[in-house]
C-alpha cells in the first residue's frame, strides 16, 4: 500500500527539513526523484541517501523564485525520465532574505513582494509547468503544497507569511477543480510545529522543547517524517479520490490561539502595540 514505484517526481526545498524527509520517503516507496534546492551540498548528501536505497535522484541546484530556473528543473525532470508524476512545492519561509516576518504594518513592499514571490507566485507557476507535462500523460499526476498552520490562523508577525501560505491553500483548492478533469490531483499539507533545524535553535532546552510539545494534545512536536508519510499517502493511488483538500497536521491542534500563545510569549508584542 502507498507505493510509489516506478514514479518520477520533483521535490523543492529538498536539502534539509521536511523536504528531505519527503524525498528520502519517496525513495524508499519506489520513485525516483529531483533534487532542488538552493545548497548543493546538501542535496548531494540527500542524493547518497536516495541512491543507497536504489533508486535515481537528480541533484538540480535552483533558487525557486527564479520561475526560468524552476522550469528547468522541472524540463529536467521529464528529460531523465521521461516523465513527472509528482511535484512537492516544498520551498518557503517566514524570514532572512523575503522579509516575510514581522507586524503587518510594518511591510514594506519589497517584503510584499517577497515573501508572495516564494511562497505563492513560485509554487503556482510551477504547479502550470507541472501539469502541462501531466496533462499529456494517461495517468495524470499528484501535487502536493507545503503549507503551514499560519495559513489557517493569524499568528503576530507572521501573519504576511501565513496570508501567502493561505493564498496557496486557496489554489490548491481551485487548482483540484480544474485539473481533476485531467487526472491531476492537487492537495496540501498544513504543519504545525515541526522539529527542524530552525526549530532547534529557538527551542535549545529539552524544557523549552517540553513546554512547546505540552501545547499539542499528542504531547509532542512534529517530526519531518509525520509531513512525509502524509506527502507519501497524497502522491500514491490510494489518494485516488482526494484532491483540492488541505490537511492540518498539528498534533490533534486545532487551528485556533496556540501559536498566537506560543510567539507572543517568545517574542512578545511592545507595550505600545498590545491595546
Amino acid at each position: 500500500m502507498f507505493s510509489l514505484q516506478g514514479k518520477a517526481a520533483v521535490v523543492t526545498g529538498a536539502g534539509r527539513g521536511i523536504g528531505r524527509a519527503i524525498a528520502l520517503a519517496y525513495a524508499e516507496q519506489g520513485a525516483d526523484v529531483v533534487l532542488t534546492s538552493r545548497t548543493e551540498e546538501e542535496l548531494q548528501e540527500v542524493a547518497g541517501l536516495v541512491r543507497r536505497s536504489g533508486r535515481k535522484a537528480v541533484v538540480a541546484p535552483a533558487d525557486v523564485r527564479d520561475l526560468s530556473a524552476l522550469r528547468t528543473v522541472i524540463d529536467g525532470c521529464v528529460g531523465e525520465f521521461g516523465k513527472i508524476d509528482i511535484l512537492v512545492n516544498n520551498a518557503g519561509g517566514a524570514g532572512g532574505a523575503t522579509g516575510g516576518a514581522g507586524l503587518l504594518i510594518d511591510v514594506t513592499e519589497e517584503g510584499w513582494d517577497g515573501i508572495y514571490q516564494l511562497n505563492a507566485k513560485a509554487p503556482f507557476f510551477g504547479i502550470l509547468h507541472a501539469a502541462r507535462y501531466m496533462r499529456d500523460s494517461t495517468i495524470g499526476g499528484a501535487i502536493i503544497n507545503i503549507l503551514s498552520i499560519d495559513g489557517v490562523t493569524p499568528a503576530p508577525k507572521e501573519a504576511l507569511y501565513g496570508s501567502a501560505k493561505a493564498a496557496l491553500a486557496s489554489l490548491t483548492a481551485a487548482l483540484g477543480v480544474e485539473l481533476g478533469q485531467y487526472k491531476i490531483r492537487v492537495n496540501a499539507i498544513a504543519p504545525g510545529l515541526v522539529d527542524t533545524r530552525l526549530v532547534r535553535s529557538a527551542l535549545q532546552t529539552p524544557d523549552d522543547r517540553q513546554y512547546r510539545a505540552s501545547f499539542y494534545p499528542i504531547n509532542r512536536i512534529g517530526q519531518p517524517e509525520d509531513i512525509a508519510a502524509a506527502a507519501v499517502f497524497f502522491a500514491s493511488d490510494e489518494a485516488g479520490w482526494v484532491s483540492g483538500q488541505t490537511m492540518l497536521m498539528a498534533g490533534g491542534t486545532p487551528a485556533t490561539s496556540d501559536l498566537f500563545r506560543f510567539l507572543q510569549e517568545v517574542n512578545p508584542l511592545p507595550e505600545s502595540r498590545r491595546s
